[in-house]
């Protein structure tokens, strides 16, 4: 039960997903039955498409690229109502077995021992069948992640996650990586709100050498610029005539950036 609260769902930025996962598993190790049935129902048992957002997703900053999953055993109305209560009579069995055994029969008399190994007998029956459920449903999990981490060892999985280029070439801007370098060096180096491009590009020259325009079909820097429309560019002339690129981010962009 703790591996399946566990490991069904993930979310996070890419290079946190080991340590989310860490503070998930030490999240539940002190969880009692009850507690770990409360927050796998509606996550990994649910009814129909009865699904909230992922947890960390709440708590991930809005201009943040993360990734997440979710595996989730889905059921009709009725079987997740069936299920819930079968779980919920499980936790019963188990608080009844732990506090309650000694006080429901008499240990000091050969009928009373009998009648409480025959019920023994009976829970663990009942306990059997409920791990043999668990077991089926980790299962299926772990096929499931098995499958979803061969997707991700992809290098098309890889490119349109770190590059935003999908498989047929397209690229998306707001996740290109080059546009997430671009954001970064104008965090880092704007005066008054824009950026020097030369500065910029030596800042992500140093940073982040594999972005490069010809990486995202560009002639240069200014045709990323253009061609990703997430930034105004300007040209200013210096005091010798020379023409210097300055670039910001939209405004427009950047309030759905942060909102997303």
């Amino acid at each position: 039960m703790k591996a399946l609260v566990a490991d069904h769902e993930l979310a996070g930025q890419a290079h946190q997903l080991e340590h989310v996962r860490e503070q998930r598993v030490d999240g539940v190790a002190t969880d009692t039955l009850g507690v770990l049935v409360r927050k796998i129902v509606g996550t990994f048992v649910v009814a129909e498409e009865a699904c909230g957002p992922l947890s960390e997703a709440k708590s991930m900053a809005p201009d943040a690229l993360a990734f997440g999953y979710r595996i989730s055993l889905t059921m009709s109305a009725v079987d997740h109502a069936q299920t819930v209560a079968d779980l919920n009579d499980f936790v019963a069995l188990r608080n009844r077995l732990v506090h309650h055994f000694i006080d429901q029969f008499d240990l000091w008399s050969t009928d009373g021992c009998a009648a409480a190994q025959a019920h023994l007998n009976e829970s663990y029956a009942c306990i059997d069948g409920h791990i043999e459920q668990l077991r089926r449903w980790a299962h299926r999990m772990e096929k499931t992640r098995a499958h979803v981490a061969e997707l991700m060892r992809a290098p098309e999985f890889a490119d349109f996650i770190v590059n935003g280029r999908g498989p047929d070439g397209t690229i998306q801007w707001a996740m290109a990586g080059i546009v997430g370098a671009l954001r970064e060096a104008t965090t880092a180096l704007a005066i008054a709100g824009w950026t020097r491009l030369d500065d910029a590009v030596a800042f992500i020259i140093e940073r982040y050498p594999d972005q490069t325009p010809r990486k995202y079909d560009c002639r240069s820097w200014g045709h990323v610029l253009r061609e990703s429309r997430m930034f105004e560019l300007q040209y200013r002339t210096n005091v010798d005539d020379s023409r210097v690129a300055w670039f910001r981010e939209r405004e427009a962009n950047t309030a759905n950036h942060r909102t997303t």
